[in-house]
């Protein structure tokens, strides 16, 4: 039998994939008042185990949810009592707080590749972990660089070349021709197409909208001949080793990309 829950708002994100459904959420949420109920429609299985999750980690509870029988979860969210984004927070507290005397958990990203299947990784999760209100930066280093070059961010590409884990099985010397990393790339845009998943332009000024921080590595914008006019606008700050280091020290979560 299922519950009945009334709602007092509908989120419709079916059809969108992984982070969306999440992050569509906690943007609902920041517009609802302690108490009120939105009802999540979605299609994206994944959900199953991320919005429990992401209202277990921020405070906010799950009241009901259901399985339509034909791929479509229903999930019933209650905003928390005193739920609030750091990102939102006017306090001038540092950013290190969240709430009297909380540290705010903090992640800490490290994206050092340049082609489009390796941006999306540290993009998601930049940009989850903020929505859970997790203080995130990403420093971009080396080839990495080119997720926040103006000049190729939205050009990023794949290539098949010693690639075995494309989805299309390329042999090294077919994969070496002309042409077929423009295949692969148009291939795996395609297939983000298809799902209903963000692009790169999207999932950066989604980043940057729920307060995740870029750092760009100075030593390799020398190295590279990289300005900082160079760099999108996004940028935060170009920071060396040992700047990012002693944030690392501190942070809950560290990744290498």
């Amino acid at each position: 039998m299922n519950k009945k829950v009334t709602a007092n708002h509908v989120l419709d994100v079916k059809g969108l994939k992984c982070p969306m459904p999440v992050l569509k959420t906690k943007l609902q949420f920041n517009k609802m008042q302690p108490g009120e109920v939105v009802e999540v429609i979605t299609t994206d299985a994944g959900s199953i185990k991320d919005l429990p999750a992401w209202a277990d980690k921020t405070g906010n509870v799950l009241v009901h949810s259901s399985n339509d029988g034909e791929g479509v979860y229903r999930f019933f969210l209650k905003k928390g009592a005193e739920v609030q984004s750091a990102a939102a927070s006017t306090s001038e507290e540092p950013a290190t707080k969240s709430g009297a005397g909380t540290k705010q958990r903090s992640m800490l990203l490290i994206c050092s590749k340049g082609t489009l299947d390796m941006a999306y990784p540290p993009l998601i999760l930049a940009s989850t972990a903020a929505s859970m209100d997790v203080a995130v930066q990403i420093f971009f280093t080396f080839y990495g660089l080119d997720i926040i070059n103006r000049r190729k961010y939205h050009k990023l590409k794949v290539a098949p070349l010693g690639n075995p884990a494309m989805p299309v099985p390329v042999p090294n010397l077919i994969g070496a021709l002309p042409g077929m990393t423009a295949m692969a790339t148009s291939m795996m845009r395609g297939m983000m197409k298809k799902g209903n998943v963000p692009d790169i332009t999207e999932l950066i000024r989604t980043c940057h909208g729920m307060g995740v921080k870029f750092l760009s590595c100075q030593m390799t914008m020398d190295v590279m001949g990289v300005k900082r006019e160079d760099l999108i606008d996004e940028v935060d700050a170009c920071v060396g080793a040992a700047a990012f280091v002693a944030e690392a020290l501190d942070a809950d979560i560290s990744m290498f990309i």
